[in-house]
């Protein structure tokens, strides 16, 4: 399933994909990042009878421009889950336009060692480590991230926090 109905909740998961090593030359396998950091809590809420889908762009099933679908997602999931270890410029792209469209939602994670860049110095985002111990304690963490997000009528983007009143109109054209 890549468009979800009204009345289920869906989460974009924004990340890089696969084995990529990193600034300090430690390996990293983003798919198990997120088979048991990102999925796992989804499935931890499911049991608290909290369900929403979990996508990210290489599970979309739909045929036609993957950028299109990105975008669609981007604009109407209810939740991003945005993880900028890698300081990977499609990441952030991503990320930009997910602020621009979406006053709130967004959950920022990275591995330990990653530092913010300055544009989003500020933002909170939540720190996780791949080795048993950190994903058992992000196992437990995010799911309280995700009902916060959900919970939270405030802002969680840049953009809105400038232009507290703009809002994004869609018309058929």
């Amino acid at each position: 399933m890549s468009i979800s109905t009204k009345n289920q909740k869906t989460c974009f998961v924004i990340m890089p994909y696969g084995e990529k090593t990193d600034t300090a030359n430690i390996s990293i396998n983003f798919d198990d990042v997120y088979k048991y950091i990102i999925k796992r809590p989804f499935q931890m809420l499911k049991n608290e009878g909290v369900e929403i889908e979990v996508i990210r762009c290489d599970e979309i099933t739909s045929t036609g421009s993957i950028h299109r679908d990105m975008i669609h997602h981007i604009l109407h999931d209810e939740l991003a889950i945005v993880d900028i270890t890698m300081l990977n410029p499609n990441v952030f792209y991503e990320l930009g336009v997910r602020h621009a469209l979406r006053r709130s939602g967004t959950i920022l994670i990275r591995k330990s060692g990653t530092q913010n860049p300055f544009n989003i110095q500020g933002m909170r985002t939540y720190e996780y480590d791949t080795d048993m111990p950190g994903v058992d304690a992000a196992q437990e963490k995010i799911p309280l991230l995700i009902k916060s997000a959900l919970s939270n009528s405030g802002s969680d983007s840049l953009v809105y926090d400038v232009f507290p009143s703009l809002k994004v109109t869609l018309t058929d054209g």
